[in-house]
């Protein structure tokens, strides 16, 4: 990426110190290194984004805010995730600060390590809950546990297409990430055919605008909400592309407010109000919200709502 470097090795450089006393927990030098190297790399995204960081280390919001809007500036695609940051700080509202290049970028880097970390130390187990919550819903409904076309949002490297496709018949998933992709389509289902029937390397909300009316009758988002903010258009096209009686599950991490905001991890969190009020816009019914940890922060359990909403 052009603008994670300011294309001149000294300034290079002087940003790996800065970045260095940063960590090291010494905000001062980094912001001090820093005002130099911007005054003579305007253009330097990465040092812009640094900067923000080492301002707001040091108790500087308003600094860190304008550090992070010259990043929007300079790239507007944010790769950087300065939205996020916007919006940690209380400087952006959160439903506006979902940044889709900085996830896909971020799950590119992450893909080979992806399913060992997740499930081996984080204890990610969103699929397992999911698929229990959509068995307790089926029986609940006096439904067969079976869907015909599933479409797997932000499906990663295919966890969750692992979980369902038993239960599924044709299995379409979706995620920003082409490293996840790739990963997702070398993986193959117990009798040898491919794990997912369609993979497309594209945005939640995208991908569900190229499916027909009434063309699946479960969706699914495993953990992948708590990188939008405003979940309002996917819960909109979900609505659409489900037959009557569809299912939209899915896990998000949740806060004890109102509203949607980014927490110290740069992940959204939704309050259950919300949700409902959106799904109900939506012309979603929840039949299932409950507590649940899809993962671990630091040992720690993270908090979060397991959901099953109908088409009415």
């Amino acid at each position: 990426m052009h603008f994670a470097s300011s294309g001149d090795p000294v300034l290079d450089r002087r940003y790996g110190r800065a970045k260095a006393a940063l960590e090291d927990g010494d905000p001062q030098t980094a912001v001090d290194i820093l005002d130099q190297t911007v005054a003579q790399a305007y253009h330097f995204t990465a040092a812009w984004h640094l900067y923000g960081l080492a301002q707001e280390a040091l108790g500087h919001k308003e600094d860190a805010a304008t550090a992070w809007r010259q990043c929007l500036d300079l790239d507007p695609n944010d790769h950087f995730g300065a939205r996020l940051d916007l919006a940690r700080i209380g400087a952006l509202p959160a439903e506006q600060a979902t940044s889709e290049n900085f996830s896909g970028a971020l799950f590119d880097a992450y893909a080979d390590r992806f399913d060992s970390h997740l499930t081996e130390i984080l204890q990610y187990n969103a699929p397992d809950l999911l698929k229990a919550a959509l068995v307790r819903c089926c029986s609940n409904a006096g439904r067969p546990f079976r869907f015909d076309i599933v479409y797997d949002l932000g499906c990663g490297t295919g966890l969750m297409g692992e979980a369902i496709h038993e239960q599924s018949g044709f299995i379409a998933g979706c995620d920003l990430s082409p490293r996840m992709i790739e990963r997702a389509r070398t993986k193959l289902a117990p009798d040898g055919t491919p794990l997912y029937d369609k993979l497309a390397v594209t945005g939640l909300t995208s991908f569900l605008s190229s499916r027909p009316d009434a063309s699946a009758d479960l969706v699914v988002a495993a953990d992948v909400f708590v990188y939008l903010g405003e979940l309002a258009p996917c819960f909109a096209q979900s609505a659409r592309v489900l037959e009557p009686d569809g299912l939209l599950a899915f896990t998000v991490q949740s806060h004890d407010g109102e509203g949607v905001v980014v927490g110290d991890d740069r992940r959204f969190a939704h309050a259950e109000g919300w949700l409902r009020e959106r799904l109900l816009e939506a012309g979603l019914t929840p039949v299932l919200v409950e507590p649940a940890s899809t993962r671990q922060d630091r040992g720690t359990p993270v908090p979060g709502l397991l959901v099953v909403a109908e088409k009415r």
